[in-house]
């Protein structure tokens, strides 16, 4: 059997089994494509499924939270790409999270791609701290990528993202409003999936999200472009990844489960394709989230 089924198989597996599972409180932050509590692509400064003030964590202890998984389907339409990401998170302290995430990259007719993501996030600064209700939340942290992608032809088949984050909740107006706003240092090529260049590039990134009838999420994300440098072995072509933003929706079912929605644009599509030089973009996107906090 090939892996893309048994893979296909494991992700239906696991959306059957925890729709049936029975808590926490579903809501940002969400396990991320990357495996990082944030939203779809950014991350945020909270972490993930926090222990709540008189809550129990893993095995009712106050210290280890109970783990928070999401899995992702991204459609590129227009370049016939398929996106399937799985992941988890667990935080210790509220301060400290770990995460993990697998990414399988289908391009149609052409190649199938694995990538492993290892995250780590640590809070510096609580939202509110040294007295001041302007103050946001405060974390940095690090993504370990390592793609399967022709390593032969790859300079580098794995590479480390950075990031600094600040999130601020904003409860007095009409609706509650979440800013979101960071800056990712990476020499990931589309984000690592098609390898990694020899050159670090800063890139903004931020969020907005609304929350509506305590039950629905609608936000926007953006992510600046990166231009990478050399990725491939004997080329001294240099590539970037086209800045890309989603808007979703997503409903909060129950103190458990959360469903996403969203459309995305990664940039036009006959602009720059996958290794010709400069910034590749992959057009229009759907992506559908399945979220659930133990």
């Amino acid at each position: 059997m090939k892996k893309k089924t048994l893979f296909s198989i494991f992700v239906a597996l696991t959306f059957a089994g925890i729709l049936w599972a029975s808590g926490a409180m579903a809501g940002p932050p969400l396990t991320n494509v990357e495996g990082v509590g944030g939203v779809a692509l950014n991350p945020m400064a909270y972490v993930a499924n926090p222990v709540k003030d008189g809550g129990s964590g893993l095995l009712g202890n106050g210290v280890v939270s109970k783990p928070q998984l999401g899995i992702w389907n991204i459609g590129l339409t227009e370049t016939d790409i398929n996106w399937t990401a799985m992941g988890g998170n667990i935080s210790f302290y509220n301060r400290v999270e770990l995460g993990y995430s697998h990414e399988f990259v289908d391009v149609q007719g052409v190649q199938n791609i694995d990538k492993d993501n290892l995250s780590l996030k640590i809070n510096l600064v609580k939202e509110g701290d040294f007295g001041m209700d302007l103050m946001p939340a405060i974390s940095a942290g690090l993504i370990w990528k390592d793609t399967q992608f022709d390593k032969a032809s790859l300079r580098d088949h794995t590479g480390v993202d950075y990031y600094l984050v600040a999130t601020k909740m904003i409860p007095g107006l009409p609706v509650p409003v979440i800013l979101n706003a960071g800056v990712l240092s990476t020499k990931g090529y589309v984000r690592g999936v098609l390898g990694f260049g020899n050159h670090r590039d800063l890139a903004f990134f931020g969020n907005i999200e609304t929350i509506l009838f305590k039950k629905f999420i609608v936000g926007w994300e953006y992510e600046q472009d990166a231009d990478v440098g050399k990725v491939v072995h004997g080329s001294n072509a240099k590539f970037g990844t086209h800045s890309m933003w989603e808007a979703h929706v997503a409903y909060m079912y129950d103190d458990n489960l959360m469903l996403v929605a969203s459309g995305a644009y990664t940039g036009d599509k006959n602009s720059v394709g996958p290794f010709e030089e400069g910034q590749a973009a992959f057009g229009g996107a759907y992506v559908l989230s399945l979220q659930y906090a133990f």
